[in-house]
């Protein structure tokens, strides 16, 4: 499974999962929360991908 942790001045501030594993699915979910991140925290994060297994 693969989830996206948001980075913050070097801290792990949230963890988002998509609702499905299909890659269009998730590049949609991604794009639509770095919108909501940059409302949130400006410019000033990172989106990190791991795995869960």
């Amino acid at each position: 499974m693969v989830v996206f942790d948001i980075i913050v001045n070097g801290v792990v501030i949230e963890t988002i999962m998509p609702k499905t594993q299909k890659l269009k699915s998730m590049v949609d979910f991604v794009k639509e929360q770095m919108l909501i991140m940059k409302r949130k925290h400006g410019n000033n994060f990172i989106i990190n991908r791991r795995f869960i297994y």
